[in-house]
């Protein structure tokens, strides 16, 4: 006779979890407060802000988005490349800026939701909607299970870089100072924006924009990436603005490889671009990508060994990316 768990209609250990899961009230109404405040911020920058206030709050955001994905994403979270110190002490600095939570926590966060990609332990999992992906998942209360999750993740990499412990250990010190109080007084110190106009713009909707830049890396797959049963990209896209491709699916196979995009492009972004600019100007080095070369070996390997093609192309690809001189960003055709 089948126990309580197998009878149709009965909940799975899973499911449960999941059932269990409630809002977060708190959250909930830091996230609304935000949001009202950040267009009130917008409504400023039409009727009364300085253009050097806007482009000031824009270019603080793009400093924090180049932090994140050049540096949480692609140098801390996927070992893509290696950075000096004084390269990752700005890129911790700039990342501090976002105001999102210390580089340890995002690795962490990033990498279980790496591992258990579109499941319902990923906790952006896309086969729930945009919203939830983006915004939805923060609002609600963690999984019962997620400090075993938590546990399960190798920081051990991260545990050894002093720059990222600096940052997790005086990091509610730091932020503060680097993602509002800096930002927030500049207007008003050098061109004299009023304090209100530099709080809610500079402030608030530097702020929300640069979250949602920073979430981004999370969700885009449901903007930029394709539908996996597609074979072709598609034609009905908002032109210039988002190009849909299957490259936000391979950096899920291959997350170590440096020119794969956020966004949905591959070897033409702009982190990949300044990653590039990294290197040729030594700050940056063993950059990792696969070359054609590496592809080949790994579907001999595959066809040879029956292995999964994924696995081979990790393990025959990162063998490969220890022989590609830091140069190689000069040689861009060879290795685009």
């Amino acid at each position: 006779m089948s126990s309580p768990q197998e009878q149709p209609g009965s909940q799975s250990e899973e499911e449960k979890i999941m059932a269990a899961r409630d809002s977060h009230w708190p959250s909930v109404l830091y996230h609304i407060h935000i949001h009202l405040a950040a267009f009130y911020g917008l409504f400023l920058i039409f009727t009364e802000a300085y253009y050097t206030t806007f482009f000031f709050a824009i270019f603080m955001v793009m400093l924090g988005s180049l932090a994140v994905n050049t540096g949480a994403h692609r140098l801390w979270s996927h070992g893509s490349y290696k950075a000096s110190t004084g390269l990752r002490i700005a890129l911790m600095l700039a990342q501090t800026s976002v105001g999102q939570c210390s580089i340890y926590d995002w690795v962490l966060d990033h990498r279980i939701h790496h591992k258990h990609f579109g499941t319902d332990k990923d906790p952006y999992n896309h086969n729930r909607g945009f919203f939830y992906a983006q915004l939805g998942s923060r609002m609600q209360t963690d999984r019962s299970d997620y400090e075993k999750i938590k546990s399960e993740i190798d920081m051990s990499d991260i545990e050894k870089d002093e720059v990222v412990m600096f940052q997790k250990k005086y990091y509610w010190f730091i932020m503060p100072i680097v993602a509002f109080l800096l930002p927030v007084n500049f207007p008003v110190e050098y061109w004299g924006e009023s304090i209100l106009v530099s709080v809610y713009v500079v402030g608030f909707f530097r702020y929300c924009l640069g979250l949602h830049m920073s979430w981004l890396v999370n969700s885009a797959i449901l903007i930029w990436g394709l539908d996996p049963k597609a074979r072709s990209s598609s034609d009905s896209n908002l032109v210039f603005v988002v190009t849909r491709s299957h490259w936000p699916h391979y950096h899920y196979m291959l997350p170590w490889d440096y020119q794969t995009g956020e966004f949905g492009t591959y070897g033409a972004g702009c982190s990949t671009a300044f990653i590039r600019v990294y290197a040729a100007a030594g700050w940056a080095s063993e950059l990792k990508t696969l070359g054609s070369d590496a592809v080949k070996e790994a579907l001999t390997l595959a066809v040879d060994t029956g292995k999964p093609l994924v696995e081979c192309l990790n393990e025959v690809g990162l063998e490969h990316a220890k022989k590609i001189p830091d140069a190689h960003v000069l040689e861009y055709e060879k290795y685009k």
